[in-house]
């Protein structure tokens, strides 16, 4: 009975720590395998970018993360596949500013007027 505590807790900590990390590793795999040219991905660095060659004898794959440059990087380098809003709603969100933006906006561009008037004087000792 005095070893019943030990073993509960030995149970909670699998069922809240360790197995919920394996499936998140055992996901990550997946999708670092199933991995294919022309996916949308973000790095573990936090690059964006889409998988434009996947080489299959090695771990490699080459991702695209701008107009011409392509990277090479491992397969376990990928966090995640994106997907990517239309630009048409990316516009459309952009374009609706609520009056807190707008305040927002305004109350910013008045304290970079203020932060251009300032003088500081490093010779003056108090």
């Amino acid at each position: 009975m005095e070893f019943l505590p030990f073993i509960v807790i030995i149970v909670l900590f699998y069922f809240l720590l360790i197995r919920p990390q394996q499936k998140r590793a055992k996901q990550a795999r997946e999708l670092q395998l199933n991995l294919q040219p022309g996916d949308r991905v973000m790095l573990t660095a936090g690059l964006y970018g889409t998988v434009s060659e996947v080489e299959e004898t090695t771990t490699n794959i080459k991702v695209e993360i701008a107009d011409g440059v392509v990277i090479q990087v491992v397969r376990q380098a990928v966090a995640q596949k994106v997907t990517e809003a239309p630009a048409e709603e990316i516009e459309e969100e952009s374009g609706d500013e609520t009056g807190d933006e707008r305040e927002v906006e305004a109350a910013a561009d008045k304290t970079s007027a203020d932060a251009e008037n300032v003088i500081v004087d490093l010779d003056k000792k108090d």
